[in-house]
């Protein structure tokens, strides 16, 4: 029993594996995922008081976590996985598209751990740059989570992320 269930888990994890590879050719920053969500929301922009909360899974999850805060004011456009290269990739659709009022940015762990591979800290940082400006050129006030704090990466256990999370915090901190 216990080999069928491990057997069951490593298939499940190279299914994981072998749709991010294909998602990663064919929609680089998944940029069809809220596509139908995004068309649903559509307000006069004099009513529109959006809150669009831009992230990784920290953000994805936080919907299943606690459903009722996301609703027709806070729209949730998390993207478990996600780097800053690939927000900043969707980031006219599904956050200036929207019109909103404001943006949570919350990103830039999924770079540590390599997850589109080896990125600079200067690079993460400037990605978090460019959403600020977009925004700021397009009226959206921008708010800029730091880095969550980790130890490990159980998906890149041979990487230790909690230095460069503390440097990259540092530098979003004083920008």
């Amino acid at each position: 029993m216990m080999r069928c269930v491990f057997f069951v888990s490593f298939l499940v994890m190279q299914f994981q594996v072998f749709s991010q590879h294909e998602l990663s050719i064919h929609d680089f920053g998944n940029l069809k995922r809220y596509t139908v969500a995004n068309q649903n929301l559509k307000f006069p922009p004099e009513e529109n008081n959006l809150v669009v909360f831009m992230g990784d899974s920290n953000t994805e999850y936080w919907r299943s976590d606690d459903s009722l805060f996301f609703n027709d004011q806070y729209i949730n456009r998390g993207i478990s996985g996600q780097t800053t290269s690939q927000m900043l990739l969707r980031f006219r659709q599904d956050v200036v598209s929207l019109q909103p009022i404001a943006v949570v940015i919350l990103a830039g762990v999924n770079d540590i751990a390599e997850n589109t591979g080896p990125i600079s800290l200067e690079d993460i940082f400037g990605n978090i740059v460019s959403m600020v400006e977009i925004s700021m050129a397009n009226k959206i006030i921008p708010i800029v989570c730091s880095v969550l704090p980790a130890n490990t990466f159980t998906w890149r256990p041979d990487l230790q992320p909690a230095h460069k999370i503390k440097d990259l915090n540092a530098m979003l901190e004083t920008y």
